[in-house]
């Protein structure tokens, strides 16, 4: 997949089929399937698992990712939540990223305990994201998710 760095918009919203009724009308975009499972993430605090409802636009990219709020998450605060980046060395670029002060919020992690993706770094001075996906990992899901499928 030829796809620029910067590739989604993630929002997080109250719920999903209104957002998604707001925004195809607004910005003359469908939506893939919703997606609906829980996902283990490593945050700060330790490691969580959330219940994550999403749906991209078939549109793109930039491809437009609603989210659903969840409490007590990285996705607590609904809006311009954060611009999702390819990325072919997450752990590398999430410790430059922290180097350069940009908290680590969340990622996923692979076996061996590595930031891995859908790794969030917060943008101080704007409150808001940047988040640093696998491009080895997820390259293949968006694919199979715009031909219709499921993302997982």
């Amino acid at each position: 997949m030829n796809a620029p760095r910067i590739y989604h918009v993630g929002i997080v919203v109250p719920a999903l089929e209104p957002a998604m009724e707001q925004f195809g009308a607004a910005a003359g975009v469908t939506w893939g399937r919703v997606q609906h499972f829980p996902v283990e993430f490593a945050t700060p605090a330790g490691t969580r698992t959330f219940d994550q409802s999403f749906v991209l636009s078939i549109e793109g990219p930039p491809y437009i990712e609603l989210l659903v709020r969840v409490d007590d998450s990285v996705w607590e605060k609904t809006g311009l939540h954060h611009l999702g980046m390819w990325s072919d060395d997450v752990p590398g670029e999430s410790a430059a990223l922290e180097e350069r002060g940009c908290a680590w919020q969340a990622a996923l992690l692979d076996g061996a305990g590595r930031r891995a993706g859908g790794c969030y770094h917060l943008l101080p001075d704007v409150d808001i994201r940047v988040e640093l996906v696998s491009r080895a990992a997820s390259a293949p899901r968006l694919e199979r998710y715009l031909a219709g499928g499921d993302y997982r």
